[in-house]
C-alpha cells in the first residue's frame, strides 16, 4: 500500500483540479503546453499515480474512484482487511462488467461522473466529500 492515505491521495486530485481550472484556457490555445503545466504543477500525483493523473486528464474519473478511496479508507482505520476489500471491489467489477454479459442482471447504473459525484456535495452541504 502507498505511504499516502486516502484523504492524502483524494487532496493530490483536488489540487490537480485546481490545476485544471487555471489553465483551462491554455487547453483551447496549446494542448500540450497545457499537459505540461498540469504535469508541472501535479508532479507528485504523475510520478506516484500515473493512472489516476491520466484517467483525471482524460475526464475517465467517476464515482468508481471515490468508493475505492472509500474503502481504502476502511482498510486503513481497521474496518475492513486487504482481503475484505479486494472481494468487494471483485464483486463490485463482476457486478458491473461480467454479470450483464452473461444475463445474470440488468447493467448496472453508469457511475457518477467525477464532476456529478462533486455537485451532489456542493449543492448539499458546499463542502467536498471526504474519505
Amino acid at each position: 500500500m502507498s505511504a499516502l492515505t486516502s484523504i492524502q491521495i483524494q487532496a493530490l486530485v483536488r489540487n490537480m483540479d485546481a490545476s485544471v481550472r487555471k489553465h483551462r484556457l491554455t487547453k483551447q490555445v496549446n494542448p500540450d503546453k497545457y499537459r505540461e503545466k498540469i504535469v508541472e504543477e501535479n508532479k507528485y500525483l504523475y510520478d506516484h499515480f500515473p493512472t489516476i493523473f491520466e484517467m483525471h486528464m482524460d475526464g475517465k474519473l467517476d464515482s468508481t474512484f471515490f468508493e475505492m478511496l472509500k474503502l481504502r479508507r476502511k482498510v486503513e482505520l481497521g474496518e475492513l482487511t486487504d482481503d475484505e476489500a479486494s472481494r468487494v471491489i471483485g464483486q463490485k467489477l463482476f457486478d458491473r462488467f461480467v454479470a450483464p454479459v452473461i444475463g445474470t442482471s440488468p447493467p448496472p447504473e453508469k457511475p457518477l461522473s467525477y464532476s456529478e459525484y462533486y455537485k451532489q456535495y456542493a449543492s448539499d452541504s458546499k463542502e467536498a466529500p471526504s474519505s
